[in-house]
């Protein structure tokens, strides 16, 4: 992983029609290139990635994203 937090641009507009979850917070799913999916991705005002369920860390590499869903 690069260090980077942000979803990439095309679905920020996505996650930005999403209801929120909290304050500023969207809670998605997201899917990955290799075709893993991780679920409890929480998402600040529409662009960074907060957490990723109980984890510390963000699981993997956020330009990997290939679809974002509500959950």
């Amino acid at each position: 992983m690069n260090g980077d937090r942000t979803i990439p641009q095309p679905f920020q507009e996505t996650v930005n029609a999403m209801p929120e979850y909290s304050y500023g917070v969207t809670r998605i799913r997201v899917t990955l290139d290799d075709g893993s999916r991780f679920s409890d991705v929480f998402v600040a005002w529409g662009g960074e990635i907060v957490k990723v369920g109980t984890s510390k860390n963000i699981p993997f590499d956020p330009a990997r994203i290939i679809s974002v869903e509500r959950q």
